[in-house]
């Protein structure tokens, strides 16, 4: 929730002028799942379209609440799996996500999702498939936004599994498939079951991202998480003193999702997100929203959160999203026509600023 703190208001003027600005700053997400951003609107949309034959669909409804403890976020996603069971849900919800990402100001996404089958037919592959051609239609069409794939491994996977996940990445690099995910219920699994298919995924040049330290469970993991070691974190919520030692000296960049850590119970409030700590310190972290249809929070109201929860101003707010640029799986060209969109922007942003300014001055 944002609020209108004094300094929002000395340094923007209102909190709508916040929200405008946020929603205005080019923007860059690396930790959204594919299924946990499909929107409430396009959630219900499904249910019509389902609900002849899956009736029970029908009554179900996303908490707006904060959750008792993080096990309950992840039973949400039995309803929502039951709602994206076929190619053609898959396609439809992945085209939703990016429409909704491009109108909230994100120049580069990094979709993750974890292939699935499906008794009507859909196989791991083919949701794959699915996916990707969804992407290749918005990176040809020159409309703004570029978009690139995580494929996911679940904590609770077999390294049988991991690796045909691992293959499908492979197999896929050339058509928009950048890197692989350690996702799933933390208290769930352990990283030494399938980590050898990260190994085998960096060997074949793609990057790594995991899920680390969600819960303060996971700490006696996290040796073995890092030797692999991963290009970013996701969350690193709770850190033993060796894994921020090796985080800093290794300059690995943290993807922070503060109102999934909330509304998860990972972190009590936003004013204590260790967000603040990577801030103080200037170790690269990238605003993130994890999933945002499930916790009705865009990327635009991240970023105002912060500003309000931490004192940041435009050019502060500014340098937080430019800094992503750094942390993306793309290639450097990609890096480099990025910072131009945000220079320019935001050469753009001072200018007209300036030229009010003058106005009312005169």
């Amino acid at each position: 929730m944002v609020e209108p703190t004094p300094f929002i208001l000395s340094k923007y003027g209102s909190l709508e002028n916040l929200e405008k600005y946020c929603r205005d700053l080019p923007k860059i997400e690396l930790h959204a799942h594919l299924n946990g951003s499909v929107s409430p609107e396009t959630l219900q949309q499904l249910v019509e379209r389902k609900k002849e034959k899956k009736p029970h669909l029908a009554q179900f409804k996303i908490p707006k609440r904060k959750l008792d403890e993080i096990d309950e976020f992840f039973s949400i996603f039995n309803f929502v799996y039951q709602l994206t069971d076929d190619d053609e849900s898959i396609g439809y919800i992945t085209e939703s996500v990016i429409h909704d990402f491009k109108k909230d100001g994100v120049q580069y996404l990094e979709l993750r999702t974890t292939p699935r089958n499906d008794k009507n037919g859909m196989t791991k592959e083919s949701y794959v498939g699915i996916v990707l051609s969804v992407i290749q239609k918005f990176s040809h069409s020159g409309n703004g936004i570029i978009v690139n794939l995580i494929l996911s491994i679940d904590r609770r996977n077999t390294l049988e599994e991991a690796m045909e996940t691992v293959n499908l990445a492979i197999k896929y690099k050339n058509r928009g498939i950048v890197g692989v995910d350690l996702c799933g219920d933390p208290s769930k699994g352990h990283i030494d079951n399938v980590k050898p298919a990260f190994i085998e995924a960096k060997k074949h040049g793609l990057k790594v991202t995991l899920h680390f330290g969600e819960i303060e469970a996971n700490i006696p993991e996290h040796a073995s998480m890092l030797a692999i070691p991963p290009d970013r974190l996701g969350h690193a919520t709770h850190l033993d003193s060796e894994s921020k030692d090796f985080i800093s000296s290794n300059n690995i960049s943290v993807e922070m999702c503060m109102t999934s850590n909330v509304m998860c119970n990972t972190v009590k409030n936003y004013r204590e997100h260790h967000i603040q700590d990577f801030l103080l310190t200037g170790h690269k972290c990238c605003i993130c929203t994890d999933d945002k249809g499930v916790f009705f929070s865009d990327l635009s109201t991240e970023y105002a959160i912060a500003a309000s929860t931490f004192s940041l101003d435009q050019k502060n707010l500014f340098e937080l999203s430019f800094q992503s640029i750094d942390c993306i799986f793309d290639n450097d060209e990609i890096k480099l026509q990025l910072r131009k969109i945000w220079n320019d922007w935001y050469e753009s942003y001072s200018s007209s600023k300036n030229s009010l300014l003058t106005h009312v001055h005169v």
